[in-house]
């Protein structure tokens, strides 16, 4: 029979460096279990990280705690003049509207109150509701929507006639540079830079894609699902598609952007269909993403060629006075 729900006279939150890996086994079973099922995604390599942070008492947040027992956890990641929630989990039993949103609140003013920290970020895919009416010494936490979409099995790959005058070729690491400035170009005034502050700048970016094509907190880059548009007068970059496997045959798209000088000619849907039917002849048997739910037109190139919503998530940004 299932624990009840956590109830606020019954919280207790402790800092988690006071805790091993394994008094957090539970939870991240759990968790992982979570992540394979309803997102398709491998979360072995994630956990080991955690896992090895906590252990070395080099992890900053707290644990949720029901008749002195864990149930749930949330940290964050100091970066500069950033830092980031890494994630929040409840296990099932105990979960609850209250208890996810107190767990959510400690760990951001914690967050907020280290030295130079003037943001935070956060993007959740396992919170349970969104967060509400949040205040961090006084600024808002903003929420922004965004939606998990999954392309499941080819039958519902819809191809389409392209009109794109760009040409494509295959990803190659020498394509760095131009992408970042690329992706700096492409989200100028865009919804996804005030979620992720790194797609501002060209530094910012050149950050993000070493990060998505190096490591593995966003699955393993599949170099073959990696594509680029060049123009075809000049050769200069105008559009690219990343990908990685989450899963040994789970794709995710990790980023798709578009100059604003090439948009409107089908360059887009082009990248995401070559980076799709890559996936497809490498043996993947479905494809995932996240947009921003007010990015209208993401979501509606996406739904055109197959991908559905399979869950909303919330995305968050806290900004000091």
């Amino acid at each position: 029979m299932a624990a009840a729900p956590v109830r606020p006279a019954a919280w207790k939150l402790a800092d988690v460096r006071e805790f091993r890996s394994a008094d957090l086994a539970a939870i991240l079973d759990e968790q992982q279990r979570c992540w394979t099922g309803r997102f398709l995604w491998d979360f072995a390599s994630s956990r080991a990280i955690i896992e090895r942070f906590v252990d070395s008492r080099n992890l900053f947040g707290y644990v949720l705690l029901s008749a002195g027992r864990p149930v749930g956890y949330a940290y964050y990641i100091h970066e500069d003049r950033k830092a980031l929630i890494g994630d929040l989990y409840i296990l099932d039993a105990f979960r609850d509207e209250a208890g996810e949103h107190e767990l959510l609140h400690r760990v951001a003013r914690a967050a907020a109150i280290c030295p130079g920290v003037r943001r935070i970020e956060g993007q959740l895919l396992t919170l349970s509701s969104f967060p509400r009416e949040i205040s961090i010494y006084g600024q808002p936490l903003a929420v922004l929507p965004r939606r998990f979409m999954v392309l499941r099995g080819w039958d519902g790959f819809r191809r389409k006639p392209s009109p794109s005058r760009a040409l494509y070729r295959a990803w190659h690491d020498r394509d760095l540079d131009a992408a970042a400035e690329t992706i700096a170009r492409s989200y100028q005034g865009h919804v996804d830079s005030s979620i992720n502050d790194q797609y501002r700048s060209y530094m910012g970016a050149r950050r993000f894609l070493h990060n998505t094509t190096l490591h593995p907190g966003c699955g393993v880059f599949h170099p073959a699902a990696g594509v680029v548009a060049v123009r075809a007068v000049t050769d200069g970059l105008c559009g690219l598609c990343l990908g990685s496997l989450v899963l040994p045959r789970i794709g995710h798209i990790t980023q798709l952007c578009v100059d604003p000088q090439a948009r409107g000619h089908g360059v887009g849907y082009e990248l995401l269909r070559r980076s799709i039917e890559a996936f497809q002849r490498g043996g993947a048997e479905a494809v995932s993403l996240t947009v921003t739910a007010s990015n209208r037109g993401a979501a509606s190139l996406y739904e055109s060629v197959g991908f559905t919503t399979g869950h909303t998530f919330p995305a968050f940004v806290w900004e000091a006075a």
